[in-house]
């Protein structure tokens, strides 16, 4: 649901995200999930954290939040600040969110690093040490929030599923100064037994492998965060398994201007960086190191060859994970090239995946509003796969360069019958399309 443009690597700086969000708020759950999901995925370089204002009954749950939120003047939720309010999401809407991600990933920042460390005390308490060190040849003044948060919160949604990295309490909330070149340190020892939420709660009951820790650091002349940074206690996972290649594994007939890509994500939600080994001999040479970037341009390979490659993904804390060696065969000099295939898999054909409400027949109008997820299948067994676009009612919509190709559309509005003609076109690399076309409807 995240792909109205393609992710963007090699960010500036890793975005710092803080969510206003409640229990009492329906939209809220599914934004939770989409933000989640944009997490995981790494595609992104961003943390974030869950401000639970409200509980279920609408009272504020934390003081600390609603402090911090009538600071950003939020009234609507959810409500999503990003980068210290650089952008800002109001609302459920996920075709924003990349935008908002890459807009903030690729701003001019400050030369600031950061590192943190969580340590377990026992008994609820805990111990953050932060080190900032400030690579600009002036003095740098600004703001430290570093959160402390459930990885999976105590706090539900509105529909019973819990939040993802919960906000508890502050471990740091204070201004801060750094001469130029210079290192500012700190520590806190933290007790949830003395600390609690505004039910009478107390957060004595934390778990050491449930607890992150989100910093962000907001500079005072723009008011934006320049780097965030990001400690859990306990044993770091390394990444997953690097999957999905393209060209697929054992491929036939790849044109010989084709890249490589893959797709790969941290259980931990870092971020990471790759390795990637090429060419025509088995196990293949290594021909780039330390890349962000989930693709490789290769240059134009020679028809008629085959080739072999293996990615070896690396997270922050220096472990890795490697893929199998995948091979493909380019095709011969002078073969046609085919078409790619494409169907539309979800919503089902006559069925509206959505909320609806009808108003009076007579008018033989169908009010929509909500949201629902296009899904399409595409493949190509020479070229490969460039991209797919979503067309609703003869508009384009959205495009999306990943598989499982996916687009996720917020309707508000009034159509008769309650019909929407659904079209997805795939281009194969050498500009070759196919398309499939459904009808998508509220059955009366």
């Amino acid at each position: 649901m995240l792909n109205e443009q393609t992710p963007i690597q090699g960010y500036t700086h890793t975005i710092f995200t803080e969510i206003c969000t409640a229990q009492n708020c329906k939209n809220c759950d599914e934004w939770s999930e989409n933000i989640y999901d944009a997490y995981i995925s790494g595609d992104y370089d961003f943390y974030y954290v869950e401000m639970i204002r409200f509980d279920h009954d609408g009272e504020v749950l934390n003081e600390e939040v609603n402090d911090w939120a009538q600071n950003y003047s939020i009234l609507a939720i959810p409500n999503s600040i990003f980068d210290g309010d650089y952008k800002r999401i109001v609302g459920n809407y996920p075709v924003l969110l990349p935008n908002a991600l890459n807009t903030c990933g690729n701003r001019e920042v400050a030369d600031i690093n950061a590192d943190m460390m969580v340590s377990w005390l026992g008994d609820g308490t805990i111990q953050v040490d932060i080190t900032i060190q400030n690579n600009e040849d002036t003095q740098y003044n600004g703001h430290i929030r570093a959160c402390i948060t459930e990885i999976i919160s105590r706090y539900d949604t509105y529909y019973g599923n819990p939040y993802h990295f919960g906000f508890l309490d502050y471990a740091f909330n204070k201004d801060i100064t750094i001469d130029a070149g210079g290192i500012y340190t700190d520590s806190i020892t933290w007790n949830g037994n003395e600390h609690h939420d505004n039910n009478g709660d107390d957060f004595g009951d934390i778990s050491s492998d449930n607890i992150q820790v989100t910093m962000g650091i907001i500079n005072d002349n723009t008011g934006y965060a320049d780097e965030s940074v990001m400690a859990r206690i306990g044993q770091n996972n390394p990444p997953n398994q690097p999957s999905n290649p393209i060209p697929s594994n054992g491929a036939v007939d790849i044109d010989i201007e084709a890249d490589l890509s893959w797709d790969c994500s941290d259980p931990d939600g870092g971020s990471l960086i790759y390795d990637i080994f090429f060419g025509s001999t088995s196990p293949p040479p290594q021909v780039s190191w330390k890349q962000s970037e989930k693709s490789y341009d290769p240059g134009t390979l020679d028809y008629e060859a085959e080739y072999y490659w293996k990615i070896i993904a690396w997270d922050n804390h220096n472990a890795s994970n490697s893929g199998p060696t995948w091979n493909f065969n380019v095709r011969k000099k002078g073969a046609v090239n085919q078409a790619p295939e494409v169907e539309i898999v979800k919503p089902e054909k006559g069925l509206y995946l959505g909320n609806f409400k009808i108003i009076p027949r007579f008018f033989r109008l169908t009010k929509i509003f909500g949201s629902i997820t296009i899904e399409a299948t595409a493949t190509d067994e020479d070229s490969g796969i460039e991209k797919v676009e979503f067309y609703i009612n003869g508009q384009l919509k959205g495009t999306d360069t990943n598989e499982p190709y996916t687009y996720g559309w917020r309707r508000d509005g009034i159509s008769f019958f309650g019909i929407f003609f659904i079209k997805v076109i795939a281009y194969d690399i050498e500009g070759l399309t196919s398309e499939d076309l459904k009808l998508a409807r509220k059955i009366f």
